[in-house]
């Protein structure tokens, strides 16, 4: 059984804290990029979604070939010249494989750069990946077990995220569910201990408001019978997803062709956003549009296809980031599309509910995280714990689906 020392509660207090020194950096690079590239500056209550919206077409798509242009350079050199980059997931299950420092390092900073500029990925990949690479570098120094490297790499990673999203359980939980696979005592302390501190570290640095501010949520019975009935529905949507995001990525990265590659599928995504620009950055702009209802199902359908193709388009680009708040957003603008056609002939289901419920679920299923998924939500919206139980209902049928897949594939 794993077991806690002085040294190893040490270890994880000050990764923790590293953790969350990165990701406060690494939030304030991405707003400084936004601010350079789209020549608007960052204010408290301005959004990324209201600096692309206040820029024309044309700037957004100039600014996505020039992300192109990064994207394709950067990870073409870092491919051919730089030691290989290490998956957190194969660096926790062998002790053998160190993660690099420095090619990681270039590889996050790559992450920001486009995200900020408007890559259609996630943001949180980042911190995460940098982190366990410090705390991979800091534990071989101190020459702690395998077992000990397992749980300090798996902690450090999430609480890259803890700090980045102000979700210390969440990012706890992350640890526990997707890396250590383990609920023991000692793990899940070790996962709070170090989650905590980067938490409590970005909410210094980044303040402590949710990311996203939602009405008052009303629920109803017919919403749970939707619940329901939205689960297979979200299972068959990710799976398609998933299934073309892996024939879109690379099978070569080391040859110069990925940077023209790169500069035709961001100029692709430039030209979509000139006509959807709540596609661009991590999906948050959209997340903001859904949980406030403040989108048509007519835009909300052109969201889902444009936010769709800039995934499978970034992808081929071999550009990489997150997938958290991009599968919040198009399990949102799912819940919406059938939300909207249930309302048309049965009795009304609640929008913001179905789509809370809709983007937790996609989240869920799309990334292999169904408890992460529910306390994630929670913690970012401060929503009712009402909500837990047409998510959960939700889950019930997705999961059996999914369940059944891949018992099927298999």
């Amino acid at each position: 059984m794993f077991r806690l020392n002085p040294k190893l509660i040490a270890l994880l207090l000050f990764c923790g804290a590293i953790a969350g020194v990165a990701g406060v950096s690494l939030i304030g690079l991405l707003h400084l990029i936004q601010q350079l590239v789209y020549g608007i500056v960052r204010t408290d209550g301005i959004t990324f979604r209201n600096i692309v919206e206040q820029t024309t077409a044309i700037h957004r798509l100039l600014a996505l070939s020039a992300c192109g242009v990064i994207a394709g350079a950067g990870w073409y050199l870092l491919h051919r010249f730089a030691p290989k980059l290490v998956d957190i997931r194969e660096a926790i299950g062998n002790n053998a494989t160190p993660i690099p420092l420095v090619s990681t390092f270039f590889h996050g900073m790559l992450q920001i750069f486009t995200v900020g500029m408007g890559s259609p990925l996630g943001r949180e990949t980042a911190p995460r990946e940098i982190s366990s690479a410090i705390a991979d570098f800091i534990g071989r120094r101190f020459n702690i077990s395998t077992e000990e490297r397992k749980v300090l790499l798996a902690c450090s990673a999430a609480a890259g995220l803890s700090a980045v999203f102000d979700v210390p359980l969440a990012g706890a939980l992350f640890a526990l569910e997707t890396l250590l696979f383990s609920f023991q005592r000692n793990t899940v302390i070790a996962a709070l201990i170090c989650c905590t501190t980067a938490a409590l570290v970005g909410r210094i640095g980044l303040g402590s408001r949710p990311a996203y501010q939602l009405p008052a949520i009303t629920l109803n019975s017919p919403l749970l019978i939707w619940s329901l009935l939205m689960g297979p529905l979200i299972v068959a949507f990710s799976w398609l997803l998933q299934y073309q995001l892996a024939c879109c990525k690379p099978a070569v990265r080391t040859s110069p062709k990925l940077i023209l590659i790169s500069i035709g599928a961001f100029i692709l995504i430039g030209v979509l956003s000139m006509q959807l620009p709540e596609i661009l950055g991590n999906g948050k702009a959209g997340n903001e549009l859904l949980f406030n209802d403040q989108i048509s199902w007519h835009y909300a359908l052109a969201l889902l296809i444009g936010k769709w193709l800039a995934l499978l388009l970034a992808t081929r680009a071999g550009a990489y980031g997150g997938f958290i708040t991009p599968s919040m957003m198009l399990g949102g603008l799912i819940a919406l599309l059938a939300a909207t056609a249930w309302n048309s002939m049965l009795p009304p289901v609640p929008i913001v509910a179905a789509v809370v419920t809709g983007a937790t679920v996609f989240l869920a299923v799309q990334q292999r995280m169904p408890l992460t998924a529910i306390l994630f939500v929670l913690e970012i919206t401060n929503i009712t714990p009402d909500m837990i139980m047409p998510i959960c209902l939700c889950l019930l049928t997705a999961l059996s689906c999914q369940h059944g897949l891949n018992k099927k594939q298999s």
